[in-house]
């Protein structure tokens, strides 16, 4: 898969710029969904829907709510704009916004259900009732997943049910924990809708999602790219493709992808007033980094700097952590190790509220910088710095979020055993960062952490002369993320018979 040459994406190029588009009326894709309200309401009601297939949640919020105004007795109206605050796929949910829009319908849940006509309306509102109900937010997935499932068994045949349910099977899914059985069930559901209404948003969505791995990526090609040219003003959706492209190594795909996906986030941010640092960094920092596998340092420069622009002028967490770990990339992949000069690590950069010092990839860039450049001291100073952090990690009970953290740990140890001369205790080092990394996922994305272990430990392992050991460890690097081009050019180092990476 590492060296898979697909033609480009021909319908992302031939898509107009969907900044130039409102994204509230523009192109969200096609679905069917009658319900009991007519006129202005279903209008509103079915743009909502497609927002919500899209996860532009904004959007499907104001126009569940224009839904309300037209037709105050809708009871989906209030249904859609509860949905806009689940996040599923990332485990994000606010509960008490969901509920003080239930308590407008009525205030109780046997209220609500006399407000919704039966059927399949009283049906999907009352799973509201589940998914917004007792228990903590994985037992309320759970049972609102095994509601969806009834609805599904009920109503075979109704495309928006199945779509509904293929996304509560994917949101079932935990970090480190399997969820394949559940995306292939969900992949199957979506690739039938598909099949039926290949303009379906949320089909060609949960299709992408489902196979966003790089052993499956391949299945979800044509959906990838079908999917920018169904909901070309839905910035969420000129970006997804790229999840596939990443996985596949498509770096020309994924620059297409997200030079028109990023324009598309800064509208949506613009016209609705909403914070930057959220969907437009997201975007951006693939295209950097899409930039930096293709040996466009440059263009990575230009994106970086668009970045930093942003970071000047928005003091936000948000922003000054996305612009952190850009950075951190950048010299992490030019290895452009005196851009962090060693007497100023991360602890004395700051941008924003929270300070470079809480990003742990600038942190981890600080520390293989200062060891580079032979500062230990200061390399020093960063690594108890990643130790800190990954502490805090494990004590708010995110074990598997601080791994990353624990693997930069370990890189930078070893980088500064390096710098020390002391192979023996940087290899064990490196050993044992590749081991925790071999229990986290493949990313979903750019590497997290942001340079994979295996390369480090590859790199010292050729500057020692083993490189039949080096090349099996840029294959595995490979496995989990296909063309990423630190190793296609370690391994062509380390064993020059095979022909080189022809940069796509």
């Amino acid at each position: 898969m590492r060296h898979l040459c697909l033609a480009a994406l021909a319908c992302v190029l031939s898509v107009p710029s969907a900044a130039a588009q409102s994204t509230a009326t523009g192109e969200l894709g096609t679905v069917t969904f009658p319900t009991s309200a007519t006129g202005a309401a279903q209008a509103a009601f079915i743009t909502g829907v497609k927002a919500l297939h899209n996860f532009e949640f904004d959007i499907a919020a104001d126009a569940f709510r224009a839904a309300q105004k037209a037709d105050p007795g809708f009871a989906l109206a209030y249904w859609g704009e509860a949905m806009s605050f689940n996040h599923p796929l990332w485990a994000q949910q606010d509960l008490p916004a969901a509920r003080r829009v239930l308590e407008r319908l009525a205030p109780t849940a046997a209220a609500r259900a006399a407000r919704a006509p039966a059927g399949k309306e009283r049906d999907l509102l009352q799973s509201l009732e589940v998914l917004y109900g007792a228990g903590n937010k994985d037992q309320r997935d759970i049972a609102y997943n095994q509601a969806l499932k009834g609805l599904y068994d009920r109503y075979r045949g109704d495309d928006e049910i199945a779509t509904l349910y293929a996304l509560s099977l994917l949101g079932l899914g935990r970090p480190g924990v399997s969820n394949l059985r559940n995306a292939m069930q969900a992949a199957a559901i979506a690739q039938d809708i598909f099949r039926r209404n290949p303009r379906h948003p949320g089909a060609a969505h949960f299709i992408i999602h489902a196979f966003d791995d790089p052993d499956h990526a391949v299945l979800s090609l044509p959906a990838a790219r079908a999917y920018a040219a169904i909901a070309p003003s839905a910035a969420h959706a000129v970006h997804m493709p790229s999840h596939i492209f990443v996985q596949l190594g498509l770096w020309d795909d994924v620059i297409t992808s997200n030079e028109i996906a990023y324009k598309a986030a800064v509208a949506l941010a613009e016209e609705k007033h909403l914070p930057r640092g959220r969907e437009d960094f997201h975007t951006l920092s693939w295209l950097h980094y899409a930039h930096l596998q293709k040996g466009q340092v440059a263009a990575a420069e230009r994106a970086l700097a668009e970045a930093r622009a942003v970071a000047d002028r928005d003091r936000s967490p948000a922003v000054a952590n996305g612009y952190a770990t850009m950075k951190a990339r950048h010299i992490l992949e030019t290895a452009q190790w005196e851009v962090l000069p060693a007497a100023a690590p991360a602890l004395a950069q700051t941008a924003g509220a929270e300070g470079y010092g809480g990003n742990a990839a600038w942190v981890f860039a600080s520390a293989a910088s200062a060891a580079k450049l032979g500062d230990v001291a200061a390399a020093d100073r960063a690594l108890q710095r990643l130790a800190a952090l990954r502490a805090e990690a494990e004590g708010r009970g995110n074990a598997y979020g601080a791994k990353p953290i624990a693997i930069m740990e370990k890189a930078a140890a070893a980088l500064i055993a390096v710098a020390r001369r002391d192979v023996a205790a940087a290899e064990q080092l490196f050993k044992d960062a590749v081991a925790i990394e071999q229990t986290l996922d493949a990313p979903s994305g750019p590497p997290e952490p942001i340079k994979p272990s295996f390369e480090l430990y590859a790199e010292l392992l050729v500057a020692q002369g083993r490189v039949k050991e080096a090349a099996a460890l840029f294959e595995q690097s490979l496995a989990r993320m296909p063309n990423r081009r630190a190793a296609v050019q370690g391994l062509q180092q380390a064993t020059p018979e095979r022909p080189t990476a022809d940069g796509q």
